[in-house]
């Protein structure tokens, strides 16, 4: 069946073409994926590297990355091939049929990213917000910050500013990124800079005078944090091959994401190009992967390896002589003794994380947009703006149960538990495109032989299958790892209960609208078997 013949007079899908733009270049996809993985996320996921026994922290980055670029490969063929808007909710439908795609990519694209809200604004506040606010004195406000209060308040912020960045569609909002990316990459670079250019008893001295400054902390600080935190650590060289795999899970909360711009695809320029989609995803990969590399290795030379494990270490063991968040580029900043320089700096550096709200909201967005374009949800809810071709509907679908879901998180103690596997249904539906990729040559026949991947092969096996075996490999291993250890925090009974119910929401969702297509004289299997119109 094609969309000309759906039964009656009705198109398959819920219009002859999707009300989307393509709104943004390359440089553009570049930049939100970068964005997502920011260097401050990276570090703020680096200061867990205490928890892993003969941690390898330089080695396992670099690992990471390399495994993550089969990722690369494997969307920038999946973008190449069908550049749809939705990205994995529509290939993973068109692979496996409706009911697993939708469940797959509802749960990991719509359901989940409302509880990223509160992590998102939990690491603004203790990276970026509480060493600006401490410059000023304003250690009450810190302290209100941690609060129930605070806390809501912090991820009603986010939810404003996604939104708002959402609101000003994919042109809007790519000024917005170019402002930022370049505004943070000059304070992060400042931080680089004074790392570089100082000695560890520079830094000994700083961060002695800012702790009594700052926190009122008397003798040698620096002294105690080693003392509190511990010095027994492995290099930042050292360790072992078992201790750098072990760091990847951790890890992928950061590097897990350049492929994040993929729902976005019919809203790009040229993605038709297998090989601009793995500059643009590959050089994202590289410069999270790279910036932070460097920021580790700046702070092995200035501050000292031992330190910034054992600050981390106390830090998250509550121990720590300075209450705060060791924050690498705060700790850079307080080199330059000027209340106005650490300001420039944490606040430069800190637009990194400013730019990071777009991508809770928007990537999700487009898959709501994708499923009602099926016609698994109403038609209603594919609706796009006229001047700015935004999906609002789609937009308030995300907006809305992110204020309940942060309410909770804030006042309901219990419930921040319930968040622990965000990453890990995130990546289960990443294995899903995985998988799809395998199959995509011959479950797809059409559309691949007609794309520019259909000429990769490695011998006689596709690249695009190839890339998805290993790349499917290394998410089962890593779930394995989140599921089985302790360390990573995310295998909570309650949490794993709670994802099974989002799951069930999305079968739910799926179920009552195959009964109302049905109604209507139309089946959703039959769209799904369809390449959406642009």
């Amino acid at each position: 069946m094609t969309a000309s013949e759906a039964p009656g007079d009705q198109t398959l899908f819920a219009r002859k073409a999707t009300g989307l733009v393509r709104g943004w270049s390359h440089f553009d996809g570049f930049l939100y994926a970068f964005l997502v993985g920011n260097t401050i996320i990276g570090l703020w996921v680096i200061s867990f590297a205490p928890f892993i026994e003969d941690v390898s922290v330089f080695w396992s980055i670099l690992l990471c990355a390399a495994f993550v670029a089969l990722e690369v490969i494997v969307y920038a063929a999946w973008v190449a091939t069908v550049p749809r808007a939705g990205g994995d909710y529509v290939w993973q439908t068109r692979v496996f049929g409706g009911p697993v795609g939708f469940v797959l990519a509802a749960t990991g694209w719509w359901f989940i990213l409302w509880h990223w809200v509160p992590i998102y604004a939990n690491i603004t506040v203790i990276a970026v917000v509480d060493p600006v606010l401490r410059i000023f004195g304003a250690d009450g406000t810190v302290t209100w910050l941690s609060g129930k209060d605070g806390i809501f308040v912090s991820a009603l912020v986010v939810i404003v500013l996604s939104s708002a960045y959402v609101g000003l569609g994919m042109r809007g909002y790519a000024k917005v990124q170019r402002w930022t990316f370049f505004i943070g990459m000059a304070g992060l670079t400042a931080a680089a800079l004074l790392l570089l250019f100082s000695s560890e008893s520079d830094f000994v001295g700083a961060y002695n005078r800012e702790a009594a400054d700052l926190y009122g902390a008397s003798g040698n600080a620096y002294q105690q944090t080693l003392e509190a935190g511990g010095t027994d650590w492995p290099s930042l060289y050292g360790g072992s091959l078992e201790g750098a795999i072990t760091f990847i899970p951790f890890l992928l909360f950061f590097l897990l994401w350049p492929n994040w711009g993929a729902t976005l695809a019919g809203e790009v320029r040229g993605v038709s190009s297998f090989w601009r989609n793995v500059r643009t995803m590959g050089a994202a990969l590289s410069l999270s992967a790279g910036a932070a590399l460097v920021f580790v290795v700046l702070i092995d030379k200035t501050m000292g390896w031992d330190f910034f494990m054992a600050s981390s270490n106390a830090y998250w063991a509550g121990e720590a002589p300075i209450p705060d968040y060791p924050a690498p580029v705060m700790f850079a900043a307080w080199l330059a003794d000027s209340a106005v320089v650490q300001f420039l700096v944490i606040t430069g550096a800190g637009m990194l994380v400013l730019s990071w709200y777009g991508s809770v909201f928007l990537s999700s967005t487009r898959m709501i947009f994708a499923a009602a374009f099926d016609r698994v949800l109403p038609e209603w809810t594919a609706s796009v703006s006229a001047r700015t071709h935004v999906p609002y509907v789609a937009l308030a679908l995300m907006t809305v149960p992110s204020v309940l879901v942060s309410a909770l998180y804030a006042y309901w103690g219990d419930f921040a538990t319930y968040t622990l596997d965000a990453t890990l249904v995130i990546a289960i539906t990443f294995l899903g495109t995985a998988l799809a990729g395998i199959v995509m040559p011959w479950r797809l026949r059409r559309a691949y032989e007609a794309s520019p991947v259909a000429a990769l092969r490695i011998g006689p096996v596709p690249l695009v299958s190839a890339a998805g075996v290993g790349f499917a490999v290394f998410l089962v291993v890593n779930l394995v790892l989140w599921l089985r250890d302790d360390v990573y925090g995310v295998n909570n009974d309650d949490s794993l209960i709670y994802m099974g119910v989002l799951y069930l929401l999305a079968i739910a969702i799926y179920v009552v609208a195959t009964i109302v297509r049905r109604r209507e004289g139309m089946g959703l299997q039959a769209v799904q078997r369809e390449i959406p119109y642009e």
